[in-house]
């Protein structure tokens, strides 16, 4: 009787634990996939927009001093790559971000990041002596902007537990435009 109750608390330990090092392990896994979708999207990112050569931004408005947007923005590229433009838009009901390409009228989408609790695109004029941010008017902001920048969270639940990544990218410059 006295080994099998023993037995019974080895094994009650024995399994709390397991769990935890399962918890820990889903949570790690977790992290690393938005390690990965975080480095794979800027790269993406930033090859898109340093090759356009036009832009217009969907919903532009004014925080800070600064032109953002929450939602996204198409990208035109020089007539000699073929007809191509490719979209970023983010969708606040599903929490993703989604990059189309168009090419020659053919659209491929895929979601780029997925539970993202913030984003937002900031837009900058060319920057004076000191690097400063320089922001222009909202109306006029596909005509001046000459970097951009992307900031998002991206946010994973395991367990109750919160695993968060940021996002804060440098400033991608528009090198064609």
């Amino acid at each position: 009787m006295v080994s099998v109750a023993i037995l019974s608390m080895v094994m009650a330990s024995l399994t709390g634990t397991f769990l935890v090092f399962l918890k820990g392990s889903a949570s790690v896994g977790f992290y690393s996939q938005m390690s990965s979708e975080s480095r794979k999207g800027l790269e993406l990112f930033a090859r898109d927009v340093r090759g356009a050569d036009g832009i217009t931004v969907a919903t532009p408005l004014t925080e800070d001093g600064f032109v953002i947007s929450r939602r996204g923005i198409i990208l035109t590229y020089p007539s000699y790559v073929g007809s191509k433009t490719v979209r970023y838009s983010y969708d606040g009901t599903n929490d993703e971000l989604t990059r189309s390409l168009t090419v020659d009228g053919v659209t491929t989408s895929e979601v780029l990041f997925s539970g993202l609790e913030n984003f937002k695109l900031t837009f900058f004029q060319t920057p004076g002596a000191n690097f400063s941010a320089i922001s222009g008017p909202a109306a006029s902001v596909d005509t001046w902007t000459k970097s951009i920048q992307m900031d998002a969270e991206l946010v994973r639940y395991v367990a109750q537990l919160e695993n968060t990544d940021y996002i804060i990218s440098a400033r991608f410059m528009l090198r064609n435009y």
